[in-house]
């Protein structure tokens, strides 16, 4: 067992309690949903704390002192979609699209990661949450939606009622919502502006009725609003429009003791599209697609503006909580402050107000379009770089095969390698890819040695770099298919490449003189796995149903001379293969998509063995064998699993991990501590810890004996399912054989293998003669004559189908061996369709079963068959 992780735990912690229950531990992130606009909390000059999102995963990421330090959790069960904070940074509010609100304390665990207090789950049921706001003494919860329903609601989360205090309906008209801000002010902090698409909404909530009131202001033609805003220590909001404008609400008339908010004014401030607009230190800062930053006064009237060498579109800023203490050089009184910055008054950038004041605004955060992350002090004139840049979508990733590295590229062709130690950007190359579908990498692979990077485009290009200078060999890009490449995989040696696309092409590449060339290709079928068997010798499985076997002839030079398939196996009749994985001693294990494993003989392709894989999510994909041998890892739909081998279909010898709320499109282990993955749409690849000691503890309490394996049927052991399965067991015993009744009756703990498949077909399991072929095929490598109750009872449910047809699939199935007829199917053509297609059945046998279906039917005797219509439904219901 070498591959469990040591751990000694000190105390009984968080940590602790996640190392003796979770296999898999999310450790660190790589990039970030630039999509998702980021909180800065930041509170010290010499520190910068940021709040991110990642798929379903928000990430707690503190800078100081040139030391990165990342909190990861999961807490949702779909993509975060938005993140607030309350004026102090303690709360952290956020929301996923549909499932669920949460709440996070940065203080309830000192030292330690952020906590989780309060979730309110699904608050609109079917609808998705649109936008949620956060007040700014972290007393009130908003949230809205729109689609079947608009709808408006607040909680006073502090008290801990699960059902808001207080909804309204919002007007349908409007549009979608993009965003809810409370206001800062003390005496205000329970306002609230909504911008939504086609209008801004003002809302509040009067703590004394316990009641939401909001207003539409009057509508004076303007759409497409972006953000809007409160201003410090005023009456007025500004919202921003996509089309440069800013319109100015302030109060005008008292109504129900309230004032309400008018339209003022707008300005015309830009040709570009101003996407954000925040409030801080008295001032006004807007960002736009011009990656400009202008300053206002409470006034609108523009002080300072800057713009970066490389403008890129703005969509987020974001101030620290609080503010920074400045002084004078001169004005110190006291001595030193350390909390207070000096500074000199002729190095401050000055505003363009005809008095020239010095613009002193708070250090803030800002990302763009790109996924471009800066930490902006205007005072100091500084700018620097935080986290990973996360332009576009990852496509593709590997990690080296001996070193610390792992290497992504994303949908503009930007190649990046990390050291995982330092976690840090090492070297990064842009392919010079056509930045559209038909251009992006899809394939991307390290050889065992290392020394060799390749990649492989939806165009059919094939590029080779060297990873230890990032630059493009002169011969590439390598073109030998116009179509997508699906795989590329490398011989244990590093000399030979295959590459596979969508047209069910296999190639065969030779490195020669510090290139590749081309040995041969054929077309052989839509492959979703190669593996070297031996240098001279690899096999592909495909979506075809099918394994094929190709080997080379080496000459004496060294050179592959010939290249030919030898063996074309059909190893399924109704799945698809998903993925395939050698296993030691001369064994193949391959997954489909009926969630079954299948062990077989490298040599002589047989099957040895069928096995039940995870059946609650997809089926298995990307199986990898960890070092040592004893375990292995694959993912489904949207899960990690391990497993410990050897494979016998307990339940309990394998534990999952939710790692993606969409779909994972790839993972890969790093020897036997580290697991990374992407899923869809991410543009960041996730890094996870395996661990091993929860799946060897879960096992120590499984049971003995048919305990684990029973806990697969209805009731478990002691349930009617398995009782009736036992009494049709010895039922079998005393029945008649061969239809001589003197037979002498004896009731054994064994049944003959002879009788297993017809036993099987009396508990439910209605099995092919295909799958009748591979269970006496694996029987009968038992070398025995009988097989105990338990041991049957594993193969039943090893083998038996977890995804039974609907009265959908069998019309469909009906329509087409019926030759396309929708309404009604002529009993007589299709008993001879099934006598003759597929699995021939025997007339006798057919005769039986028509009798018993449509006994008015069926002709009898020496009666001669009509013709006999019955609706395709009915047959369909009486087959399912």
């Amino acid at each position: 067992m070498g591959e469990i992780v040591p751990y000694n735990p000190i105390e009984d912690s968080i940590d602790d309690l996640q190392h003796r229950c979770q296999p898999f531990v999310l450790e660190w992130i790589f990039g970030f949903n630039p999509r998702v606009p980021l909180v800065n909390l930041t509170t010290r000059k010499d520190s910068k704390e940021l709040v991110m999102a990642s798929g379903n995963a928000l990430i707690f990421y503190k800078l100081e002192n040139q030391t990165e330090v990342a909190h990861t959790l999961v807490g949702h069960k779909s993509n975060v979609t938005m993140i607030l904070s309350d004026a102090s940074g303690r709360f952290v509010a956020s929301a996923d699209n549909l499932y669920s609100i949460n709440i996070w304390d940065r203080e309830g665990n000192p030292g330690g990661a952020p906590l989780a207090i309060r979730t309110i789950y699904e608050p609109f049921k079917s609808s998705e949450i649109n936008a949620i706001g956060l007040s700014q003494d972290g007393r009130y919860l908003v949230a809205a939606c729109s689609g079947s329903q608009h709808l408006l609601q607040l909680w006073q989360w502090t008290v801990g009622n699960d059902a808001p205090d207080d909804s309204v309906e919002l007007p349908p008209r409007l549009g979608k919502i993009k965003n809810i801000r409370f206001c800062a002010d003390h005496g205000k902090k329970n306002h609230f502006i909504i911008t939504l698409e086609n209008a801004v909404i003002f809302g509040y909530f009067d703590p004394r009725k316990q009641k939401l009131f909001i207003e539409v202001p009057k509508k004076h033609g303007f759409q497409d609003y972006n953000d809007s805003v409160f201003v410090d220590d005023s009456a007025r909001a500004v919202s921003v429009t996509g089309a440069g404008m800013a319109i100015v609400w302030a109060d005008d008339k008292k109504l129900d003791g309230q004032l309400k908010k008018q339209f003022l004014k707008y300005l015309h401030l830009k040709y570009a599209s101003i996407n954000v607009i925040k409030c801080c230190d008295r001032k006004l800062i807007t960002g736009d697609d011009d990656g400009e930053i202008r300053f206002y006064d409470a006034h609108m009237r523009i002080l300072y503006w800057f713009k970066q060498e490389d403008p890129e579109p703005i969509r987020t800023i974001s101030f620290g909580v609080l503010p920074r203490k400045y002084v004078f050089e001169g004005d110190q009184n006291g001595g030193e402050n350390e909390e207070q910055e000096v500074l000199c008054m002729d190095s401050l950038p000055r505003d363009v107000s005809l008095e020239g004041n010095p613009v002193i605004v708070r250090s803030f955060i800002m990302a763009t379009k790109s996924g471009r992350i800066y930490d902006v002090d205007i005072v100091q004139n500084k700018i620097q770089e935080l986290y990973y840049p996360s332009g576009s979508i990852i496509t593709a990733f590997d990690v080296h095969p001996k070193e610390q590295h792992l290497c992504c590229c994303d949908g503009n062709g930007k190649v990046t390698i990390f050291d995982l130690q330092e976690k840090q950007p090492i070297m990064n190359l842009n392919v010079p890819i056509q930045r559209t579908r038909r251009g992006r990498i899809t394939a991307l692979n390290y050889s065992p040695c290392g020394t060799f990077l390749v990649g492989g485009a939806e165009n059919g290009y094939i590029w080779a770099i060297n990873p230890a200078t990032m630059i493009i060999s002169e011969d590439s890009p390598l073109q030998y298919s116009c179509e997508k490449i699906r795989q590329l995989v490398f011989a244990p040696d590093s000399k030979l490449l295959v590459f596979t696309d969508d047209e069910g092409s296999v190639g065969l590449l030779q490195r020669e003189n510090e290139s590749w060339k081309l040995l041969g290709k054929c077309v052989s079928h839509k492959t979703v796995q190669v593996l070297f068997v031996t240098l001279s010798r690899f096999l592909s499985v495909g979506d075809d149903r099918h394994l094929v076997e190709y080997k080379t002839e080496i000459g004496d030079s060294g050179r592959v001379e010939t290249f030919n398939i030898t063996e074309r196996i059909k190893i399924e009749q109704s799945a698809h293969t998903v993925s395939a994985l050698l296993l030691p001693e001369d064994r193949l294990l391959v997954s489909n998509d009926q969630l079954k494993l299948k062990i077989f003989d490298l040599n002589t392709f047989g099957i040895l063995h069928t096995f039940l894989g995870p059946f609650l999510d997809g089926p298995v994909r990307e199986l990898n064998l960890l070092p040592g041998g004893h375990f292995i890892t694959f993912m489904t739909n949207k899960n990690l699993y391990i497993q410990q081998l050897p494979i016998d279909g307990n339940p309990f010898k394998y534990m999952g991990m939710f790692a993606h709320p969409k779909l994972l499109k790839a993972s890969r282990p790093m020897k036997d501590q580290l697991m990374f993955c992407f899923g869809e749409g991410d543009h960041a690849i996730s890094m996870w810890r395996m661990n091993t000691v929860p799946l060897i503890e879960n096992q120590k309490h499984c049971g003995p004996g048919l305990d684990p394996f029973c806990t697969l049927l209805p009731g478990g052991k002691t349930g009617c399912y398995v009782k009736e399965m036992l009494s049709l067991f010895f039922y079998n015993q005393i029945s008649p054989k061969n239809g001589d009744e003197d037979t002498e009756i004896a009731i054994r703990d064994a049944m003959d293998i002879r009788d297993i498949p017809n036993y099987m077909r009396s508990i439910g399991f209605h099995m092919t003669q295909f799958e009748e072929d591979n269970l006496t095929a694996e029987i009968a490598l038992l070398n025995t004559p009988s097989l105990t109750f338990a041991e049957v009872v594993q193969l039943f449910l090893n083998h038996r189908s977890l995804l039974n047809p609907s009265c959908e699939d069998i019309q469909a199935a009906l329509t087409c061996v019926t030759g396309g007829i929708f309404e009604s199917v002529e009993l007589g053509s299709f008993v001879g369709a099934l006598s003759s297609l597929g699995e021939r059945i025997d007339a006798r046998e057919l005769t039986f079963y028509g009798e018993v279906l449509f006994p008015e039917c069926v002709p009898r005797g020496d009666e001669e068959g009509g013709s006999f219509l019955v609706p395709l439904d009915e047959l369909a219901e009486k087959l399912c």
